[in-house]
């Protein structure tokens, strides 16, 4: 009984991937790039909630130093600049996929001598999922981003009140 659960969940993860697969070959080559900025930028997201879950709240200590707060400010504020950076980057691939995909599609209407139908609606196709694919990534890192800075600012008043006399 239980083999056959786990069976399914294999089968589904499979068919995802197959999914996944499918999706990056019909956005184009931009879809790469795409893939690896997003990664990137979630890699770096997920390690600062990990830090504001769960390392933050062992540490919240009062600073003895001047140092020790300079290092707790910094924690607080690591790679938040290059979060906001990555999440403007990912809709300027989405764009470039965008481009890809029409001198794409316009370059076999030249070879081809037509606007045939499954021509244009696959040169249209691929730029529209790079556009799409890219927007939403770089959206949810924005909104990531800004609920991360959000967190540093709230770390950051507390540290300022606990260092009151």
């Amino acid at each position: 009984m239980a083999a056959a659960g786990f069976w399914s969940a294999v089968d589904t993860v499979l068919a995802a991937a197959r999914r996944v697969e499918e999706l990056m070959d019909a956005g184009g080559p931009v879809m790469w790039p795409l893939l690896g900025v997003s990664l990137l930028s979630w890699g770096l997201i997920l390690d600062r909630y990990w830090y504001f879950l769960r390392v933050l709240p062992r540490v919240r200590r009062r600073p003895r130093s001047e140092v020790e707060a300079v290092e707790l400010r910094i924690a607080l504020w690591r790679h938040l600049r290059l979060i906001r950076t990555l999440s403007g980057i990912l809709p300027m691939l989405g764009l470039l996929g965008t481009v890809t995909g029409i001198v794409e599609t316009f370059d076999l209407i030249r070879v081809f001598g037509s606007a045939e139908t499954r021509i244009v609606a696959r040169g249209v196709s691929q730029a529209l999922i790079t556009t799409l694919t890219g927007l939403v990534m770089g959206l949810s890192g924005v909104g990531a981003g800004y609920d991360l800075s959000r967190r540093a600012e709230a770390g950051e008043r507390a540290m300022i009140g606990s260092r009151s006399p």
